[in-house]
């Protein structure tokens, strides 16, 4: 198996935004209550199922400690998730993308919940572990301009993503993520059936970020259901889904970030995910078997 190197097998001229990365919603959210958990293992089991897209919200707990977030429910330290990020970049060579920032208000009628974390705080964690300023890339114009070998070629190993630019050496990319109550709270044969809809009705030259997970929601038909439930029933249409992503040329080059739940339950989301990097070209000459035996699960 090469998912813990698959983009070794990736062309350099391969813009970020045209190849196809396994995402991680709410990446870091193991270990939390069972309606907050999204993902069962840590950032570094992720990676080694092939994820490079983390989409990560912090707040800050009663101890004044930086954590991970999802609401109101608090997860892991953040240390420690900077710290398995820390290891990804000693001991592989792949590019990632951290999406990080606090986790955004939440309106209940008049009441409005807001989640902070100190930005100087965050910021010199981030100087600890990851070190941006040697690391991170930034030195773009456009997200829709670069390409893996341009991150290569400046030594760097990840873009940080900050919609507000908040933290040292972030930047704030141009992208999408498409989301529709009706939809994403649909029973799992009605989103398998409606959510590839998304490529027609949202367009986008910067990173598109498609999910494929289901939101719980008070009167809604899958109502308050947990996370991982949803997932048990959606994971029969998953192929499916990508099956109707491999059948429509648009949606396949549409294809960028394709996150959801539970990525690391086994490989089968993940392998169907990086296949379609064959099938849009982006695998190197001669390296497209030996790719697709790799991800093989």
């Amino acid at each position: 198996m090469i998912f813990d190197r698959w983009m070794e097998y990736i062309k350099d001229e391969v813009k970020i935004t045209s190849l196809v990365i396994p995402g991680a919603h709410n990446a870091g959210s193991y270990g939390m209550s069972f309606m907050a958990e999204c993902q069962k293992d840590t950032l570094l089991t992720q990676f080694n199922y092939g994820i490079r897209h983390y989409c990560l919200r912090l707040n800050t707990d009663r101890r004044g400690n930086i954590v991970i977030a999802h609401g109101i429910s608090k997860g892991d330290l953040f240390d420690n998730v900077l710290s398995d990020i820390r290891q990804m970049l000693i001991n592989s060579n792949e590019i990632l993308l951290l999406d990080i920032q606090e986790y955004y208000d939440q309106k209940f009628g008049p009441v409005t919940l807001k989640f902070k974390a100190d930005k100087d705080k965050v910021n010199s964690m981030l100087a600890h572990y990851i070190e941006p300023e040697k690391y991170a890339y930034y030195d773009f114009d456009n997200i829709k301009d670069v390409t893996i070998g341009d991150i290569k070629k400046a030594g760097k190993r990840y873009i940080l993503i900050n919609e507000f630019e908040e933290y040292d050496y972030s930047r704030s990319c141009e992208s999408i993520r498409p989301w529709e109550k009706p939809v994403n709270s649909a029973k799992a044969e009605q989103f398998a059936a409606e959510t590839l809809r998304f490529f027609d009705d949202y367009k986008t030259d910067g990173l598109y970020w498609f999910q494929v997970q289901q939101t719980p929601n008070i009167g809604t038909p899958i109502g308050l259901t947990p996370p991982y439930k949803l997932d048990e029933d959606l994971r029969k249409y998953y192929k499916s889904i990508i099956k109707g992503i491999e059948e429509n040329p648009f949606y396949l080059e549409s294809a960028n970030i394709i996150a959801g739940d539970f990525m690391t339950r086994d490989y089968m989301k993940s392998s169907e995910i990086l296949r379609l990097n064959a099938l849009k070209g982006n695998v190197k000459e001669g390296l497209v078997d030996e790719f697709l035996k790799g991800i093989e699960y």
